[in-house]
Order: C-alpha cells, then structure tokens, then sequence
C-alpha cells in the first residue's frame, strides 16, 4: 500500500471514531457502527499486507461489507441504489478482469508518441513500430547486465559459483523501493536452503536481478562488472542507440542529497530537472560508492519519494530503443554469444519455461525481462518453438495514467501469447500499426 492507501484508511478510522467523542452519539448503535468500520478498515490492512490481496479487491470487499451490514440498506429505494452500483461495478470488472489483447493493440495505435513495439519472426523485422525511438528501459536494462556478466563468466574474469556475502547486497536495498522483489528473492534463497553463513552463490545473485529484479542485486553487479565494462558491451553489440548504464538504487537519494530546508517541492522537482544527464550520472554514480562503503547507511534511509519525485527518476531511467533490445535478444536467441555466455544467460533469461511447466509444450526455448515503474510497463523476450521458428519481441510504453497502466498490464500477457502464437494476429498487428 502506498502513502494515500495508508492516508486513506487512517481517515476512515478517524471520521468512525469522532462521533464518540460526543457522550450524546456515544449510542449503542454508534459504537457497533464505529467498530464495524474500525474492524473492515484493520481486516483490509491485514488482508494487503499479510496475504498479499490486491488493495482495490479488499476495498470492494469492504464496501460491500459495509451495504451487508447496514440495516438501511434493505429498503427498496437502497436496493435499487444499490443494485445499480453493484451492476456498474460489475460491467467495469468484467472489462478489467477479462483477457482483451485487443486492448494493448489499441493503446499502441493511439499512443505513437509514448510507446514501440518491435517483432522479428527467423530474421525478418515483421513490426518497427516507433522502434528507433530512445525511451527508458527500467528493468528491462538487466538483460544487457546479465549479457556482461555472462561474459566475462566466459571469459574466466568471474566464477559464477563464488560467494556473495548478504551485507554487500544489502549496502544496496532501499526497502520499499522495489516492489518487494529483493525480498521475495531472499525469500526463496531460503527455501531453497541457498544461503549458507549468509552468503550466496554469484549466480544467484544474478538470477535474483533477472528473475525476481532485484535491484540491489542489479547495482551489485553493475558495480562488480563494472560500468565502462557494460556500456562497451553494448556497443560491441551493436546497440547503437543505447544510452550510458549507471546505477538504479542511488538515483532514488538524488532528491534528498539536493534538497535544502529552504527548497519547497515545486523548486525540488524544477532543479532535478534542469540537472543534465551527465550531472544526475555523475551523482548516481557518487552515491552508489557512498553505499558500498557504507558512507551512506542505506538501511538509514526512508524510501518516500513524492510521484512528481518518482517521475523524474523514471524519465531519466537508462534508455534505449526497441531496435537496440531486439537486436541483443537476437543474438543470445540466435546463440551468437559465446557457448558459455550463451548458456549462462539462457539460464537467467529463460525463467518462464521454470515457473510454468506448460510453457514446454510450446517452446524450447523462452526468455524474458521486464521493466516497469509507475509510469512504464516494457518487455522484452525471444521464443524458439519445437519446429524452430524463432520469434524476438520487445514492447514499450511510457507516461501511463493508471488506468491505462492496470489495463496494459492486465492483457500484456495475452497480447505478447497471441503474437507468438498466431501468424493472424501478428498480421493484424502489423497492418493496424504500419498499415502494411
């Protein structure tokens, strides 16, 4: 739950009890009244935060606790109220909750500035849609990362099966700043029994970065490869419009290293924007090594950037182009790495066909990686199916309102599945954006 969820609630609890404040409305009915709000808004906390319910589902939930509860609810004129609240609601579930790949082809259509859609079928560039466009890759970056990484495991530079203590990690978790994904990937180095005297495998660590995205795993690495490292890969790759890597976490501190007392939120914002990318870098850069030698105590530091805060981060996040991400996919598809760089990245890309079982029924091989934000939703993957035929897609948007971004988000999946399994619908695609 984010600040306005917590906001929210806690002036729910505050509007219930108020009115007992009064020994006039300290009524029997009044206090059942404010109890049953007090209980519906801790049983939606719990519900979030302890078994992970979507926040938007609990609070339906509770509303229609709340209609249950109330005995004015059964009068025919509330009924009928009610009953259309209910049938709307309905209709707007319906459109959120079903599978509409449609949806994602529209918002493309209708979105040319802000979004880039690439797909090649066997080498053949079938959709270049806004493809040449630089625009920022969040997570989607980690695939170049792992590319890197995997090279110089090639190269004999690392050993893969060396070991990471936890607190090098830990110099570089922001909490609360990456959607729990290093926390999850902890979580499961532990079931899986992989930490040993607190230390894991440099492997896993670069798997946390590519399958669960991490980011404290993500700038361990890139200080570990190193920076100049990673951007020479790229262009060895041929990446020709990519732009400078540098570290994710840090950038987050940018506002509160510039901040002065006297600096109101509107100058904030205005002087983070006039800082050219060189500068924010730079600084990125300054306060990543801060971190690692603990100069900065991250464990110190409260994540609550504003929106307007984490929209800056977000538009100055690493950017590249599609062309850029489907040409990389290309060659770890099209095992034009090194066989043992090919094989390590194929390992940390190709967690969907691990994480579900049905995938094998219809792909060899299938990788992938994500980027999002609060205000992006990119992805990236390669897929080869029992016959051979090799696909690489790579789909970008960007300045997402959120609604379009529950809406991309909900039928990305099956936008990207009917891609790669109709030629049809790939067509279509095609000739909606193109007019091919």
């Amino acid at each position: 739950m984010n600040i306005y969820a917590w906001f929210g609630l806690t002036a729910v609890v505050v509007l219930a009890l108020l009115p007992l404040l009064s020994k006039k409305s300290r009524t029997k009915m009044e206090i059942r009244k404010a109890l049953l709000n007090v209980a519906v808004v801790f049983g939606i906390i719990i519900a979030v935060l302890v078994f992970n319910v979507n926040y938007l589902f609990a609070l339906l939930v509770a509303f229609f606790i709340f209609i249950l509860f109330d005995k004015k609810t059964y009068t025919k004129k509330r009924l009928i109220i009610y009953g259309s609240i209910i049938l709307v609601i309905g209709i707007a579930g319906f459109a959120i909750l079903r599978d509409n790949p449609e949806y994602v082809l529209n918002h493309l259509k209708d979105n040319p500035q802000t979004t880039s859609l690439y797909l090649a079928e066997n080498s053949v560039e079938l959709i270049t849609y806004q493809s040449d466009v630089v625009r920022p890759l969040a997570s989607t970056v980690k695939i170049l990362i792992a590319a890197e990484y995997a090279m110089q495991i090639d190269a004999g530079q690392l050993n893969k099966d060396s070991s990471v203590p936890l607190a090098d990690l830990n110099r570089y978790y922001l909490k609360n700043s990456d959607g729990g994904a290093h926390e999850e990937w902890l979580k499961a180095m532990q079931s899986e029994d992989k930490i040993k005297n607190n230390e894991v495998t440099l492997h896993d660590v670069a798997k946390g970065m590519a399958t669960y995205s991490s980011n404290a795993n993500t700038d361990y690495l890139i200080d570990l490869l190193g920076i100049s490292a990673i951007n020479e890969r790229a262009k060895a790759l041929g990446l020709a419009q990519h732009e400078d890597v540098y570290p994710i976490v840090s950038a987050l501190l940018i506002p509160d290293h510039i901040k002065s007392e006297s600096m109101d939120k509107k100058q904030l914002i205005k002087n983070l924007e006039a800082m050219s990318m060189e500068e924010y870098r730079t600084l990125a850069e300054e306060l990543s090594e801060q971190m690692k030698e603990k100069t900065i105590r991250i464990e110190d530091v409260t994540f609550d950037s504003s929106m307007d805060e984490q929209k800056v981060w977000s538009d100055r996040l690493i950017g590249a182009s599609a062309n850029d991400y489907g040409k990389l996919l290309a060659a770890i598809s099209n095992d034009q790495l090194p066989t043992t760089a090919s094989e390590t990245i194929r390992d940390l890309l190709e967690w969907p066909l691990q994480l579900n079982e049905s995938n094998h029924d219809r792909f060899v091989h299938l990788g992938a990686k994500g980027g999002s934000t609060a205000f992006i939703l990119n992805d990236a993957l390669y897929a080869e199916n029992h016959n051979g035929d090799k696909i690489e897609i790579v789909l970008m948007t960007d300045e997402l309102n959120f609604w379009q971004g529950m809406l991309v988000r909900k039928n990305m999946n099956s936008f990207e599945s009917k891609l790669l399994g109709s030629e049809d619908f790939r067509l279509e695609v095609q000739r909606e954006l193109m007019g091919v």
